[in-house]
C-alpha cells in the first residue's frame, strides 16, 4: 500500500471519503446522509487496498479538528458580552486527540510499508523500477 501505487489521486479521493464519512458519522443529521450517498459513489470508484492510508486520513481529520475545538474542555464554559451572557458545555479533547493521532500514525505506518515493500520486490526480482533501466 504506497502512494505510489495507487497515484495521489486515489489517496486525495479517499482522503475526502474518510472526511465525508467521518462527518456523517458525526453528524447523524439530515444533511449526513445526501453527503453519504455521494461520498459510497466515490468510494467504490477507486480501489480501497491501495489507498487506505488516505481514507484513515481522511477519517483523523474530523476528529482532530473536535479535539482542537474542545481544547479547553471538558466543562462548562462561561462568557459574558455586551449584550448578555452564555456558555457552553466543551467535550474532553484527549480521546478525539489520541484516535486522531493514532489513525494519522496507522496511515503512515501503511505509507511506510508499502514503500518498502515495493522496494524489496524490485531488490528480490532485480527489476528495474520504473523509469530506470535495467541493471542500474
Amino acid at each position: 500500500m504506497s502512494l505510489e501505487r495507487g497515484g495521489l489521486v486515489s489517496f486525495c479521493g479517499w482522503l475526502v471519503t474518510g472526511v465525508v464519512i467521518t462527518f456523517f458519522g458525526l453528524s447523524m443529521s439530515a444533511v449526513g446522509l445526501p453527503v453519504l450517498l455521494v461520498t459510497a459513489a466515490i468510494a467504490t470508484w477507486w480501489s480501497w487496498r491501495t489507498a487506505l492510508p488516505g481514507l484513515l486520513v481522511g477519517v483523523s481529520l474530523p476528529l482532530l479538528r473536535v479535539a482542537w475545538n474542545n481544547r479547553g474542555g471538558p466543562g462548562y464554559v462561561e462568557f459574558t458580552t455586551d449584550t448578555g451572557e452564555g456558555g457552553y458545555e466543551l467535550l474532553d479533547p484527549l480521546p478525539w486527540l489520541l484516535v486522531g493521532l493514532g489513525l494519522l500514525a496507522v496511515a503512515g505506518v501503511l505509507v511506510v510499508a508499502g514503500l518498502l515493500a515495493r522496494r524489496s520486490w524490485y531488490a528480490t526480482r532485480r527489476v528495474s523500477a520504473p523509469g530506470r533501466p535495467v541493471g542500474s
